[in-house]
């Protein structure tokens, strides 16, 4: 089952919304030659009131004015053609995601899925044209068992019509006009030197002989006009959007009525998800506030997901420890989508029951120790002692430590028991070498020393500059210890070899 909606008139009717008051007739565009080429200028299509006074499309408009005195004359409005076809388009969607766009004015859809439509066309008929007359646009609406009869069922219905017998109701279709059957320039030429005025016209020509004169597309038309072949509808796939944005009409200055706006909101993003089966890797959450300012927040999903109920608890956490100083104009909330990836559990390898739960504990950690204080640890590349950051617990990024230091970490000699924190140690220096150490535990007096080493980094970073000077030494009692100068001369005890 097909059914095909028509707006009749389509230029007209985008261009008035509504109608027009008095007689009225459109014209394809602004003359703006000579008054002669204005006054030849052709009618595409007229409004009731102009057709009672026997002005009908095709006269050029002086013709049409000596008809009428009062006629008004409306010029075609590209912009005003898109946002009428928008809201055809939107009301196909709204009913079925299988349809196509024919051309302008006029879409197709593919009911044959969509259960309890199969006896109640009248119904569906009637709900399809008050959805569009409540955008001011009148509809015609056709149903049948093929795409392209139900296309000529709407030419024909008032405003419903439906062809169950398409036999029985196919001779009303031979009264149609060539036109509907939108043959190209050069072939209406030819129907027109044939005489060939309606589609009844075109269906008593033999079809061999059409197709040999005219060649494919003849044949086409010919189908065409005697009902159509069953064909494949070239269906609309917009573009998905997973982003909302909403400016409040009153400011919010609490939490509750935001969460409720953002629960809304998520509903309708997720079914956007389910429709393309996708989930959310990723939620930004965007705050504007009326003094200008605005609050960013990125919010990685621990498992990609579409339920509404878990995102919304993510959304919260985030947003209970959000202050600011001015109420909140607007919003805007956007998924990053990823398919979903389906993976077995390996069999050695334990992994965390319930990932966006962890998550959730994460940031509420994360809200009392601040923010970037929770993840996992990243070594980081230098040889500064306990040089590391704190990355996020998901995210799967590779180590920024080379190779080649970690072949060094690993090299062979003697092990360095750490001692953390390092106890500061005073030393005393004979010929700019330590002779003997003391600190809280450790007195010894120095029988051998080895080095220095010195060794420094971010020297390009005035607060972040370290520099080392490191020792090994022996103790009296025949321990190797090594020793460090800061940058500030202070001495530290870093461990024990061996």
């Amino acid at each position: 089952m097909f059914a095909a909606i028509h707006l009749p008139c389509f230029q007209f009717q985008a261009i008035t919304l509504g109608g027009a008051a008095g007689p009225a007739a459109l014209l394809d565009e602004v003359v703006t030659g000579t008054p002669l080429a204005r006054e030849q200028a052709c009618v595409l299509q007229v409004n009731a009131q102009a057709e009672r006074l026997l002005v009908h499309p095709g006269m050029t408009a002086s013709m049409a004015r000596a008809r009428c005195a009062t006629l008004q004359f409306l010029y075609r409005d590209a912009g005003a053609e898109l946002a009428a076809q928008e809201v055809l388009l939107q009301c196909s969607s709204n009913r079925t995601p299988f349809y196509e766009s024919t051309s302008p004015g006029l879409c197709v859809l593919d009911l044959s899925s969509l259960p309890g439509v199969k006896g109640a066309e009248l119904a569906y008929g009637r709900a399809i044209c008050e959805e569009l007359a409540r955008s001011k646009l009148t509809a015609r609406v056709g149903f049948a068992r093929r795409a392209d009869l139900a296309i000529l069922a709407a030419h024909t219905a008032a405003p419903i019509r439906v062809m169950l017998g398409e036999e029985v109701d196919r001779a009303c279709l031979g009264a149609l006009p060539l036109e509907v059957l939108q043959p190209a320039w050069q072939t209406a030429e030819v129907f027109a030197l044939w005489g060939v005025k309606t589609v009844g016209d075109l269906c008593k020509l033999p079809r061999a002989g059409v197709t040999e004169r005219l060649g494919r597309e003849g044949m086409l038309l010919w189908d065409l006009a005697t009902g159509g072949r069953d064909r494949l509808l070239k269906l609309v796939r917009p573009v998905p959007g997973y982003r909302v944005e909403e400016d409040f009409e009153h400011s919010i200055e609490c939490l509750e009525p935001l969460l409720f706006i953002l629960r809304r909101h998520l509903q309708s993003l997720c079914d956007r998800l389910g429709a393309t089966w996708r989930v959310a890797a990723a939620a930004v959450v965007e705050l504007h506030f009326e003094d200008g300012s605005r609050h960013l927040r990125e919010l990685r999903i621990a498992e990609p997901t579409r339920d509404v109920e878990l995102l919304f608890r993510v959304i919260h956490t985030a947003l209970e420890g959000v202050s600011a100083a001015a109420p909140i104009r607007g919003v805007v909330l956007e998924f990053r989508a990823v398919t979903p990836a389906g993976s077995q559990s390996l069999l050695f390898e334990r992994t965390l029951k319930d990932p966006n739960r962890f998550a959730e504990t994460l940031a509420h950690l994360e809200a009392v120790v601040g923010s970037g204080n929770v993840g996992r640890v990243r070594l980081l590349p230098s040889r500064r002692l306990d040089a590391f950051a704190v990355t996020g617990f998901f995210e799967n990024e590779k180590s920024t430590v080379p190779l080649r230091a970690l072949e060094e970490s690993t090299c062979s000699g003697l092990p360095l028991r750490r001692l953390r924190p390092a106890p500061v140690t005073q030393v005393f220096l004979v010929d700019r070498k330590p002779a003997a150490f003391r600190n809280a535990r450790y007195s010894q007096a120095v029988t051998a020393c080895d080095g220095p080493w010195l060794v420094s980094g971010d020297w390009w970073d005035v607060t972040q500059a370290w520099r080392r000077e490191i020792w090994i030494v022996t103790g009296e009692d025949g321990g190797l210890y090594q020793l460090a100068r800061h940058r500030n001369g202070e001495w530290v005890m870093e461990g024990l070899l061996g």
